[in-house]
């Protein structure tokens, strides 16, 4: 019943990750095209939301995951932790995870902080741009990519190389995702600037 129970919140607490970052990922459409500081502060708190979501997530992922691999993959032969997709796993949960929440999330609260401040939120073009900076979204997009390669991971259980590769790689795709998305408003803001020239 424990086991059972476990296994549920794992993959209940890998649906929240995923969707946590999904969440901040369309939010951040929103946000790249706020043309009020009001509107980067909704949207940024909004945002911000998500990112409670995924750490509570990341804690239940951890701890039911090291539940699983003590008492349902561990034998008398073999510790659960020489599977390489439960101990690649929980290094991605904790190193890979965080850089999404702690730099991406970071600067977004920070910049949610400056729309309060009279005379930062007057400066509507500062705040653009820094909502629109790669510095917050390719980190951002990290965790939904290295989310998704934790969910195959734990699916399809390949070898080290492998599951490192995976893990790695989705990491590496998400950021560059995030990137991408981020140049296009600074483009699109560049051709209405020179428009109205």
């Amino acid at each position: 019943m424990i086991d059972q129970l476990s296994l549920f919140l794992h993959v209940l607490a890998a649906i929240g990750l995923v969707g946590g970052g999904i969440m901040q990922v369309m939010v951040g459409a929103r946000l790249r095209r706020a043309t009020t500081a009001a509107d980067i502060a909704r949207w940024g708190s909004f945002a911000q939301t998500a990112g409670v979501l995924m750490i509570v997530s990341a804690v239940v992922s951890l701890l039911t995951g090291g539940h699983l691999a003590g008492a349902v993959w561990t034998t008398d032969e073999r510790s659960g932790f020489s599977y390489p997709f439960i101990t690649l796993g929980m290094a991605a949960l904790v190193v890979l995870a965080p850089v999404g929440p702690m730099l991406g999330g970071g600067r977004l609260r920070r910049i949610v902080e400056r729309t309060h401040r009279r005379e930062t939120a007057a400066d509507l073009n500062a705040l653009q741009a820094d909502v629109r900076s790669s510095s917050v979204w390719g980190p951002v997009h990290s965790l939904v990519g290295v989310g998704v390669g934790l969910v195959w991971v734990m699916t399809a259980k390949p070898g080290w190389l492998a599951t490192a590769v995976v893990l790695l790689g989705s990491f590496v795709l998400g950021w560059i995702s995030g990137l991408l998305v981020s140049s296009r408003p600074r483009q699109s803001a560049a051709r209405s600037t020179e428009r109205r020239d």
